[in-house]
């Protein structure tokens, strides 16, 4: 009879463990992240040439960010991308990318790296038609106390001060001999101080907006590309050559360009720009990071 009640409880926990497992194993729908140099894929271990020279450079840190993600359902219209919270999202945005003096430091850990774009809206994607985003922060919370803000937004990595908010785009890349900076913020922005916030919107918000169609492939995960050769195109790497977003810095008035050139939405013009959006042959499974 003892025998009986202890079969009876472990068949009910064996039950209930396989329920849950089942609950917090399905699929999440998810964007992909890609960071390339041309058609090969990028990571911490990888170099890229930008001057086709040989010289080989490799990532210190790469991190932007992305808000007011919308997708475009094929007989639903436009939808606001109702984003997962986690360390690297909260309602409306998400920083992507990598921080490899950090990854190299704490190689046991995987709160340096980041390239998904999870949510939960209930859409088939294989009928998402296109996509479009910020690059950038609201203003709206561009210039608030950092400490107080909901995760990514209270990272000091990405943030300037008060007055000017926060590094949309931080690329801080290296070679043998010489290191290369991109960060890409708001300027004129006019406050009493710098540790105050602007009351009105920046002169220069230096945010831009993507529209990428999708590309017409039989699956139902979505890939999007962010092609660092674009980004980089006829921009001079090196140290003296650094962009902190002035308006009268060539570097910077080039970076810009290769951002703005290609955010138009035309329905060939995203193969060629900084961002692409496609479908991946396989679904894209995923979690959220803890």
């Amino acid at each position: 009879m003892l025998a009986k009640k202890i079969t009876v409880i472990i068949f009910f926990i064996i039950c209930c463990t396989g329920y849950f497992f089942f609950i917090n194993t399905s699929p999440v729908q998810q964007i992909k992240v890609n960071l390339q140099w041309h058609e090969n894929i990028l990571g911490c271990k990888s170099t890229f040439d930008p001057k086709n020279s040989g010289e080989a450079w490799f990532i210190e840190q790469l991190q932007f960010f992305l808000s007011d993600i919308e997708i475009e359902v094929e007989g639903q219209g436009w939808q606001h991308l109702q984003l997962t919270k986690n360390a690297f999202q909260n309602s409306n945005t998400v920083l992507l990318g990598t921080n490899c003096r950090e990854k190299k430091q704490h190689s046991q850990k995987n709160d340096a790296e980041y390239w998904s774009i999870i949510f939960e809206n209930n859409v088939d994607i294989s009928k998402v038609r296109s996509v479009k985003f910020t690059v950038g922060v609201p203003f709206d919370v561009n210039h608030l106390n950092p400490v107080s803000q909901q995760s990514p937004l209270n990272l000091p990595s990405m943030f300037w001060v008060w007055q000017t908010g926060h590094k949309f785009i931080r690329a801080e890349f290296a070679s043998v001999d010489d290191q290369w900076i991109f960060h890409l913020g708001s300027s004129g922005c006019k406050a009493a101080s710098v540790m105050r916030p602007p009351k009105q919107k920046c002169l220069y918000p230096n945010t831009f907006e993507f529209e990428l169609p999708v590309d017409e492939l039989d699956s139902k995960a979505l890939i999007l590309n962010f092609n660092l050769a674009h980004l980089l195109h006829n921009v001079e790497m090196s140290s003296k050559a650094n962009c902190q977003s002035e308006r009268d810095n060539e570097s910077c008035l080039q970076l810009f360009n290769n951002l703005a050139t290609y955010n138009k939405p035309l329905s060939v013009q995203h193969k060629y720009g900084t961002f692409s959006t496609k479908r991946a042959i396989n679904d894209v499974k995923g979690s959220e990071v803890e």
